[in-house]
């Protein structure tokens, strides 16, 4: 059987043949300018990568993605593809399309699947899976939040929060340092907090965050302050100064919108740029700061990072 790219004007792609492996064949089902270079990993790469997944039997261990809307994710291929680096059998991630209504009925249902190892848990549902798991991390405790599970082999749901960890890793790889630095944070949202909580544990000398509705800056700052009494938290406005690091934790620049989460006016020309949105990877923000010579950190770079700690905790418990 031979199946049609409808971005592509032959019938079948010439180095494509009838017999490659179903997960192959999707890949050849995105747009051209996808296929050339999709989220950071070549398809000549990634098309090797979904070769070696050319059966699927009853062995399969299945991970997930569990979000609404579904269809902008990108972790999957990543996912597979350092399943596939790391050399794991027998294991995939798949999207699960969940409405809000419908969190407890997944979860419950994933109880039951007994070769479902895990699931990466995205907006909106960080919060509302806390209510169903069956125990959560001193991080996703901490956050009232949670952004992966695994199943137990008993059908016990764990979950933990990486958010928070993956970005410090992101930013240590660069060797762009925390500890003892005063750090912006804008967003107090579930990756907001989970950001904040890992910052402080990282010991930063001081954080100051911003959110547009005040109170809730105020409500995670006096929260912060429980548990990391040698860090100095202050309330922050949408012009930061001084600092070593400004972080948008916010939605603001994700799609198309060119608004600015805050201003880069009065930062200093040493201060490090991030963004932890993924989609557009150079997001109004980060092109601004830029444009000023200021070091930008991306969104994607985050995820990257929680790449390994995620598998570790889905497969192996690790990281909890």
């Amino acid at each position: 059987m031979k199946i049609r790219n409808p971005h592509c004007n032959s019938k079948t792609p010439p180095h494509i043949s009838s017999e490659e492996s179903p997960l192959t064949l999707l890949v050849l089902l995105l747009p051209l300018q996808l296929q050339v270079h999709y989220y950071g990993i070549p398809v000549a790469k990634t098309s090797a990568v979904m070769k070696e997944l050319n059966s699927v039997s009853g062995k399969l261990t299945l991970l997930a993605i569990i979000g609404d809307p579904i269809a902008q994710v990108r972790a999957p291929l990543m996912i597979n593809a350092a399943i596939e680096a790391q050399h794991i059998p027998d294991t995939l991630m798949v999207p699960l399309h969940v409405s809000p209504g419908s969190v407890q009925q997944a979860i419950e249902g994933l109880k039951a699947v007994q070769n479902f190892a895990g699931a990466i848990i995205t907006m909106p549902h960080k919060k509302e899976v806390m209510r169903f798991v069956d125990s959560a991390s001193t991080p996703a405790t901490r956050c009232g939040a949670c952004n992966v599970i695994r199943r137990d082999q008993h059908g016990k749901i764990h979950g933990t929060m990486l958010d928070g960890e993956g970005f410090v890793a992101s930013l240590l790889e660069r060797d762009i340092a925390v500890r003892q630095k005063k750090i912006y944070l804008a967003g107090t949202g579930g990756a907001g907090t989970a950001i904040a909580h890992a910052l402080a544990a990282h010991q930063v000398a001081e954080l100051v965050i911003y959110n547009r509705t005040v109170s809730r800056a105020e409500a995670l700052i006096r929260e912060l302050s429980v548990f990391y009494p040698q860090v100095q938290f202050q309330l922050g406005n949408d012009k930061p100064a001084e600092v070593d690091i400004a972080i948008n934790a916010t939605s603001v620049g994700m799609g198309e919108t060119q608004e600015l989460p805050f201003s880069l006016m009065t930062l200093n020309p040493q201060s490090v740029v991030c963004d932890i949105i993924i989609f557009p990877e150079t997001t109004a923000l980060l092109a601004a700061a830029r444009q000023r010579n200021l070091r930008t950190h991306s969104g994607r770079a985050m995820l990257a990072a929680q790449i390994a700690l995620m598998l570790e905790f889905m497969l192996h418990g690790k990281k909890a």
